[in-house]
């Protein structure tokens, strides 16, 4: 069953989850009456026990930090007048409500919605977790949804299907204002939804998109985990066209740094199996330069993402691969005039320059494909 639910009411901070749990139990109560759906009558003799009923379906006791939190939400939705407790019976536990305020006309123009499903909604809340948890991820599930893109251009891109209503693309901090919650435990959410509940994909982006003398990283696409190819078809389409319009900084460079980048390579596995006499100062120092940037680039990527709160298991297999990139430089050693510019006190930036991964021409996604031992011919 398709649920309609006011956006301006269950985002933002209107109501705390305990409210939005209460709202979308009644809003599926009127939609399932006739004459509370025509407005034929607005009022209603409504139990806590018959809105946990309408959400997750028979029980024989309804967990009290359940039954609780609708309590609650029912005095939310009668302070921002969005029902009106007429009388109330058994210590709050019932209610005679007008409720002709939670009615809206979908079709009007200029009406936000944000449609779920009564099956979405009984997954989250008899998902294996703490009840409060819960009913705080059924909040942010509604505010990702309010946020998947409707405008006029998602319905007609070219060789695509409709993708109105099925792709967001906003940031997790703008989500998370929806929500009222931090980024982080956007990021611990995601995890339940994405990994654990299978109810929304997340494409995660690592192009960066070079705007005026800037960077920023693309923002990443997500979906509903039944739209999971449509997100991914999407999401590469925005990263083809945006290269083109923006510059975005891509995987693959041109030809000419693409053949220095093997060569260095093949040079570095060469010294590795002991023929490093075999090559000048200069070259050298630039096989040495290039290592030591790529570990750099690749250990701050790493520590980027373990620093999260939460990791996806996505998150675990990239760094998983990160790390089988790291390169061995004890190698070079074997150099004196390394050694020496390191006891003079020059670093790695005092003779090459900051090391930054763009500005020396890499992406991460560049270092996941310079060559390794493991491909390089020598």
């Amino acid at each position: 069953m398709r649920l309609f639910l006011e956006e301006n009411l269950v985002t933002g901070n209107t109501l705390t989850p305990d409210g939005v749990l209460a709202y979308i139990a009644l809003r599926k109560m009127m939609d399932e009456n006739i004459f509370l759906k025509s407005l034929e009558i607005t009022e209603d003799c409504v139990s806590i026990n018959r809105m946990a009923y309408t959400l997750v379906g028979v029980s024989e006791k309804y967990p009290k930090a359940f039954t609780d939190a609708l309590q609650r939400g029912i005095y939310e939705l009668d302070a921002v007048d969005r029902i009106k407790i007429v009388q109330s019976f058994g210590k709050g536990i019932e209610f005679v409500l007008d409720i002709k305020n939670l009615y809206f006309d979908t079709s009007k123009e200029g009406q936000h919605f944000v449609m779920v499903s009564s099956d979405e909604v009984e997954r989250i809340l008899t998902h294996d977790a703490d009840m409060k948890k819960k009913i705080s991820i059924l909040k942010y599930y509604v505010a990702l949804v309010s946020s998947f893109d409707w405008s006029a251009n998602m319905k007609c891109k070219d060789g695509m299907p409709n993708l109105q209503g099925k792709i967001g693309h906003m940031t997790q901090d703008y989500v998370g204002g929806l929500a009222g919650i931090s980024g982080r435990t956007c990021q611990r959410y995601n995890v339940v939804l994405e990994d654990e509940m299978k109810m929304i994909y997340i494409y995660r982006s690592n192009d960066k998109i070079k705007e005026d003398d800037s960077l920023r990283q693309i923002t990443n696409c997500y979906s509903r985990y039944e739209d999971k190819d449509l997100c991914e078809m999407y999401a590469s389409d925005f990263e083809d066209k945006m290269g083109y319009k923006h510059r975005i900084v891509r995987t693959k460079k041109n030809k000419e740094q693409a053949d220095n980048n093997r060569r260095l390579a093949q040079i570095y596995n060469r010294i590795c199996e002991g023929y490093g006499d075999s090559y000048d100062e200069d070259t050298i120092r630039k096989v040495y330069k290039y290592v030591t940037n790529k570990n750099k680039t690749v250990i701050d990527e790493i520590d980027k993402k373990q620093s999260q709160e939460y990791m996806s298991s996505s998150d675990k297999d990239y760094v998983k691969n990160l790390q089988s990139q790291i390169r061995d430089t004890l190698i070079f050693e074997q150099f004196d005039y390394l050694n020496e510019d390191s006891q003079d006190g020059n670093s790695d930036e005092d003779i090459w320059g900051e090391i930054d991964a763009i500005e020396n021409g890499y992406t991460v996604e560049e270092i996941l494909e310079m060559p390794t031992a493991s491909d390089v011919v020598a």
